[in-house]
């Protein structure tokens, strides 16, 4: 997988969801409720270095963050997805923008951890 399709996965991963083909890439982001340009010009940064001694993602991240559709996002998230995206990493993020994600919750092939 080249390069320009592992940085698509890690975009979209960031809103909870992903999908292979780029021709869906919009009708998703609009069903689910996601501005893609916008979460890799914001976000990005954050899932790659997400963790409990990373600094917050920032407001206008989170704000991109905040509309985003989980259980709609969380149909595209496969066992692919999985092998190139720290979903961990994604879900942090997520809830450190206020998200309400329920541990245990199935998303995809991935399951929502602890808080």
């Amino acid at each position: 997988m080249g390069n320009g399709m592992i940085r698509t996965l890690v975009i979209l991963a960031i809103a909870l969801f992903m999908i292979s083909s780029d021709n869906v890439h919009v009708a998703i982001a609009q069903v689910c409720g996601a501005n893609l340009s916008g979460l890799m010009n914001e976000c990005q940064r954050y899932v790659n270095n997400a963790g409990p001694d990373s600094p917050p993602p920032s407001r206008s991240c989170c704000a991109l963050i905040r509309p985003i559709d989980v259980p709609c996002a969380c149909r595209y998230v496969s066992r692919d997805v999985t092998n190139y995206i720290d979903m961990d990493k994604v879900v942090y993020v997520a809830r450190s923008c206020g998200k309400k994600i329920p541990s245990g919750y199935k998303c995809g092939s991935y399951t929502i951890p602890a808080a």
